[in-house]
């Protein structure tokens, strides 16, 4: 993948960073030494390794085959593709409640019966395709979170504080590889992803200055929210809408 660091040396980095050796990392992941070993080396991962290094690294497995570059599974994929879904407004409730109610709130997501799955899930529409590129697997990412490009634009907002705030044109034009993925802009993403920005910066081959401006505080939730709504229909998200909205005391 163009200006994307290949699986070999990023998943090295990502040892690099959690201070693993390839032998620790094997017997937590409960994977043959050899076969992590011959990723190392440059052979592709295999499916189940990929499954078994996601919580060893503390990454969601889905977010590993996007960073290898290779289709999630549709197990790994949202619950639904409905073109109305949107968390957006969960989001924005989470972003002014207090924190004892986010923790409820997460607590009522993940409370969700889950459903029988019908096929692949998540966002796919004509115009989500990129070329090969650090913007494409951002706007891959996002898309397993089930964000659309004017979801991703408001999730932005919020974990950075108002700082970010794009078109859904202009996240369009990050995956399409017109609009430049700046320190400023990975931090942000890594922030709504839920993905440590050193990793996430690593992929791309991008150097995050020391005086990059924090992100909101609440960003961590946010990401968490994000992340787990990706389990409900639309009716669940409905339903997790109006409790949202009482939490927020709106």
């Amino acid at each position: 993948m163009t200006g994307v660091l290949e699986f070999d040396a990023l998943l090295a980095c990502l040892m690099g960073h959690r201070v693993l050796d390839s032998a620790v990392l094997s017997a937590a992941a409960g994977a043959n030494p050899a076969d992590l070993q011959a990723v190392l080396d440059g052979r592709a991962p295999t499916e189940r390794l990929l499954r078994g290094l996601g919580p060893v690294l503390g990454l969601h497995a889905a977010d590993l085959f996007v960073l290898a570059g290779q289709p999630v599974p549709d197990d790994l994929t949202p619950v639904t593709r409905n073109p109305h879904w949107s968390v957006s407004t969960v989001v924005y409730n989470t972003m002014v409640m207090p924190a004892e109610n986010r923790r409820l709130l997460l607590d009522a997501i993940r409370a969700q019966p889950l459903v029988s799955r019908e096929g692949r899930g998540g966002t796919d529409r004509p115009y989500h395709r990129y070329e090969p590129g650090f913007g494409a697997v951002l706007l891959e990412l996002t898309h397993s979170r089930n964000l659309t490009w004017t979801c991703t634009a408001k999730a932005l907002h919020a974990v950075t504080d108002g700082r970010i705030y794009l078109s859904a044109s202009t996240v369009g034009g990050i995956g399409r590889g017109t609009v430049e993925p700046t320190p400023e802009l990975v931090a942000g993403f890594a922030g709504l992803l839920g993905i440590p920005a050193r990793d996430l910066a690593a992929l791309g081959g991008v150097r995050l200055p020391d005086d990059l401006p924090p992100l909101h505080p609440r960003a961590t939730d946010v990401a968490a929210v994000i992340w787990e709504a990706r389990h409900l229909t639309t009716a669940q998200l409905q339903d997790v809408e109006l409790t949202s909205r009482h939490l927020a005391g709106r």
